[in-house]
């Protein structure tokens, strides 16, 4: 017990200190290969001064198409992050963006184009001052270079100007870190480092598993000790009931020593000899041998007795350790008449007990009875209801 709970203790002392202090703060994630599946991440974000959890979805890689222009492939992998001006997402469009229409140095030319000019101007003006609900526009911009082209399409949100909750900010990053998966095969994500003007930290999540080390650490503990007290309490209960089926052969030889003319003390090393001599083990004989031993060590016989039948317990010997003190001390006559008498009484209790016990297996043999009388009737029922079907 004590190698299990030092193991345990410093096996969740040790995971709980690399949760702790063992992370480094995460500025990407790597994606999955082509057919390897997509993968969920859990992360820890720290926005400000807060912490969330986040689950976070990275899908596999996907196969790339030669046939589309490095240039533009490369123009409109980043387009998104160029319109969005500090936006969270498309899906949040609260200020300005951002409507080039040329990509950087390269001569890309782009055109811009909106289902409706009523939210943002030609400028990238967002104007959703008066709004109270959000609007969704389709927004589409054509690159071109030389005789090739291509197409962008999204359908943007423009919100009202109010301050998101923390589940739409965790909605945002969760959205922008999908959208980078959806442009080109990259295979490295950029994590996002600011939200609507907020730091950003990434970190791994919390590795838990000092805890579940502890509770089953906890759980074995409880358990050993359980058992060990269930198997201290079978161990008493043998011994009882040995004690119990061993008083009446004991009274009787009691009995008969002092009847033939013995004294207390020697029929009692009578019994302790015969005992000795025929090397069966018994807990009533093992007490009356240390109750032997006492009296040759100097205890007295009356004190001795009674310690015998506080160390069985049961009530008889408590009766018969008193009735052989208080004989000793008062001279009771008749003394082995009382222990015949007690012996009469003894195995009729013993009868009695051992009814007791027969009753007990009778309960414990009806399960597997049961079970062998379904077995019997399976076995003979079977072969009709086969006989019937065909």
């Amino acid at each position: 017990m004590i190698l299990i709970a030092a193991t345990g203790s410093l096996l969740s002392l040790a995971f709980f200190v690399c949760s702790q202090y063992g992370r480094e703060p995460l500025t990407e994630l790597i994606r999955p290969g082509v057919g390897k599946g997509d993968q969920t991440e859990e992360l820890e974000v720290e926005i400000a001064d807060s912490t969330y959890t986040l689950e976070v979805t990275l899908k596999e890689l996907p196969y790339t198409e030669e046939e589309a222009g490095a240039l533009l492939a490369e123009a409109a992998s980043g387009l998104e992050e160029i319109f969005l001006n500090g936006n969270a997402d498309i899906a949040h469009i609260m200020t300005d963006v951002s409507m080039p229409s040329t990509w950087l140095d390269t001569g890309i030319e782009i055109g811009w184009y909106l289902s409706s000019w009523e939210y943002i101007s030609p400028d990238g003006t967002v104007k959703n001052e008066g709004l109270e609900n959000a609007e969704t526009l389709e927004v589409r911009a054509e690159l071109s270079l030389s005789d090739q082209e291509f197409a962008w399409n999204r359908e943007i949100v423009v919100c009202p100007p109010s301050e998101p909750d923390e589940e739409e900010k965790l909605e945002m990053l969760v959205y922008q870190i999908e959208s980078a998966q959806e442009d080109g095969g990259v295979e490295t994500i950029l994590l996002p480092d600011r939200l609507l003007g907020e730091s950003v930290t990434w970190y791994p999540a919390r590795d838990d598993r000092w805890l579940l080390i502890a509770l089953l650490t906890v759980a074995a503990l409880c358990a050993m000790t359980f058992g060990k007290r269930q198997e201290e309490e079978k161990a008493l209960e043998k011994r009882e009931r040995a004690l119990q089926l061993a008083y009446p052969d004991i009274v009787s030889r009691l009995g008969l020593y002092m009847g033939a003319g013995l004294s207390m003390r020697n029929a009692r090393e009578r019994s302790v000899e015969s005992y000795e001599q025929s090397g069966a083990g018994n807990d009533a004989y093992e007490e009356m041998r240390v109750t032997l031993r006492e009296m040759r060590s100097g205890v007295a016989e009356s004190a001795a007795y009674e310690r015998f039948g506080m160390r069985c317990r049961l009530p008889s010997y408590l009766k018969l350790g008193t009735l052989l003190s208080q004989n000793l001390r008062k001279g009771t006559r008749n003394l082995s008449g009382l222990l015949q008498e007690e012996s009469r009484e003894a195995f009729e209790n013993r009868k009695a007990y051992a009814k007791k016990l027969g009753e007990e297996c009778e309960s414990k043999l009806l399960l597997p009875m049961l079970l062998m009388l379904l077995t019997v009737l399976i076995m003979i029922m079977y072969p009709e209801v086969v006989s019937f079907q065909a």
